[in-house]
């Protein structure tokens, strides 16, 4: 995946979270906390990945999720 694809993915989930999730929390710690979060599901898919012979698409969407996600806290929502 290019820069430019996965930047393109990413900007694409934070739509698509912004409207399923429309309440974002207003103050750090649990904003930090839902990072955290999509963080410990790209551990376990890439942990599943290497070890359990799990897809390595779940390992891009959980990336991709996480990205996303961590954008949504520097923007405030």
């Amino acid at each position: 995946m290019s820069d430019e694809q996965a930047f393109a993915a990413v900007l694409h989930e934070l739509t698509r979270a912004r409207a399923k999730h429309p309440n974002w929390p207003i103050d750090p710690i649990h904003r930090a906390a839902i990072v955290a979060e999509e963080c410990g599901e790209l551990v376990k898919a890439t942990v599943e990945h290497v070890y359990e012979r799990g897809p390595a698409e779940a390992v891009t969407r959980e990336a991709i999720h996480t990205a996303a996600t961590c954008l949504r806290l520097l923007a405030g929502g």
